[in-house]
């Protein structure tokens, strides 16, 4: 595994707005990406959940493609909860999306709090997003600061980030993180719960990519600052991601960290799994074990979808994978 060398201007020349929506430069953006890669691999040790479990590290696709509207404006890293706590959470917020949104940006990171790097034609960022359809993250933040105390520590949290640090709402202008306070925490927060706008049904094909109102806090490199730092780029974003990381544990919803009641809706979640749906006097086949093949009532199922049945007049216990419904 190599490790990271820097980047150079070449690198940024791959995102020129010539270049977004065409595949000839897909070679060029994958040598980006796989920088990134690299880059991830030496920031990664150093960021961390509230709970000590390790952030999971994502590239996005160097390609043109439907979850990025077809255009390659720029190459993120994703720094999110791993892939079973996503999909875990995942069922449960792609009940309250429609099909269109859905199909319109089917990408994991719109459904999650995540920290990004990200490399474009001007300038490297590092940021904290909240996409408004992360109904988890974006629920258990706006009852957390429901509360007084939690929302003057979230306008803490932000306003003692380095200098250089901004924080709004993707599409209106940016506020200097220092400047926040509780008031200026409420009045972001309110701008973040108005619908977003819709989409447009057809983008022209030099027009840039639609703006999303993300919560976010972002951090700007310019790109001949990033240039002359090299590989101690590294370093830098160590520093500006790890200020970030506080922010993070804040808002991102975790058994510990849990103002929507989620886990109880997990735990039903999880009964309802095991369980496949069955309910006292459904009729069934039994489709595994000693009574295959047999037709039985349910008298009972319990939590962990263990099946008291009735097989003509004899009482038996299977699993509920162990039978199908009629």
């Amino acid at each position: 595994m190599s490790a990271f060398a820097g980047l150079v201007d070449g690198d940024f020349e791959a995102y020129a707005p010539k270049k977004w929506r065409s595949n000839v430069y897909n070679r060029e953006r994958l040598e980006v990406k796989q920088k990134l890669v690299a880059l991830g691999r030496e920031l990664a040790p150093h960021l961390a959940a509230a709970d000590g479990s390790p952030l999971e590290v994502e590239p996005s696709v160097e390609h043109p493609a439907l979850w990025n509207h077809k255009l390659v404006d720029a190459q993120h890293l994703f720094f999110s909860r791993n892939e079973g706590a996503r999909k875990e959470l995942d069922r449960i917020i792609e009940r309250g999306q429609s099909l269109a949104s859905r199909i319109d940006d089917p990408t994991p990171q719109r459904n999650h709090l995540f920290l990004a790097l990200t490399i474009a034609h001007e300038q490297a960022e590092a940021a904290l997003k909240l996409h408004p359809d992360a109904r988890v993250d974006r629920q258990n933040l706006e009852r957390k600061c429901e509360d007084h105390f939690e929302r003057e520590k979230l306008a803490h949290l932000i306003a003692r980030l380095p200098e250089g640090f901004r924080f709004g709402v993707g599409g209106t202008p940016l506020v200097e993180a220092r400047t926040a306070d509780e008031a200026r925490v409420v009045e972001v927060l309110a701008a973040f719960q108005k619908p977003p706008p819709p989409a447009p049904a057809f983008l022209p094909p030099n027009a840039p990519p639609p703006v999303t109102p993300w919560f976010e806090v972002v951090c700007a490199f310019k790109r001949t600052d990033v240039v002359a730092a090299g590989p101690g780029f590294v370093e830098q974003a160590r520093a500006a991601l790890g200020a970030l990381l506080p922010l993070y544990q804040f808002i991102a919803w975790s058994r510990d960290n849990d103002y929507v009641s989620m886990r109880d809706v997990l735990q039903k979640e999880k009964q309802a799994k095991r369980q496949r749906g069955l309910a006292k006097h459904d009729e069934v086949r039994v489709v595994r074990g000693m009574f295959t093949g047999k037709l039985g009532v349910v008298q009972e199922i319990d939590a962990r979808g263990a099946i008291k049945l009735l097989v003509g007049n004899v009482a038996v216990k299977v699993d509920a994978e162990d039978v199908v419904k009629r």
